[in-house]
């Protein structure tokens, strides 16, 4: 799960971070059990670019992700409310779908052969992303 500036669509962490922003509730669906690990987007760029790059890289395929920054869709948006100050409240909603209930990459493979391991956790990415949604909406 790839979460920084400039994302676009529904994400999580987007999401839920807009949302603190403006102090609005956090809808979690289902239980907030799901597990998964969140990769800023640097990273991924740095991953991308060392499985193009690297000269292990070719003709193999990697895992690019962070498997430090793992938390459940409650523990997120618990975090995320921490690290912003916000009075949001978290509300659980029914979910009509199947969810994957845990997703985190096994990143090994690419630490060993490309020498990629993402940097940004959790605690320093989220408000980074929170400054960027903050100064677009200000326009």
């Amino acid at each position: 799960n790839v979460y920084g500036p400039g994302q676009v669509g529904e994400g999580a962490l987007s999401t839920f971070i807009k949302r603190a922003i403006r102090n609005e509730p956090i809808q979690i669906h289902g239980s907030g059990t799901q597990i998964r690990a969140w990769c800023y987007v640097n990273d991924m760029v740095a991953g991308v670019m060392a499985a193009i790059e690297h000269p292990n890289a070719p003709g193999k395929a990697f895992n690019i992700g962070n498997p430090r920054a793992v938390t459940t869709i409650y523990g997120l948006a618990s975090t995320v409310i921490r690290l912003l100050g916000s009075s949001s409240k978290i509300e659980f909603t029914w979910k009509d779908y199947a969810d994957i209930e845990l997703r985190v990459p096994d990143t090994n493979w690419a630490r060993t052969q490309i020498d990629f391991e993402a940097k940004v956790d959790l605690e320093e990415g989220i408000p980074l992303t929170a400054e960027y949604y903050r100064s677009q909406m200000k326009k």
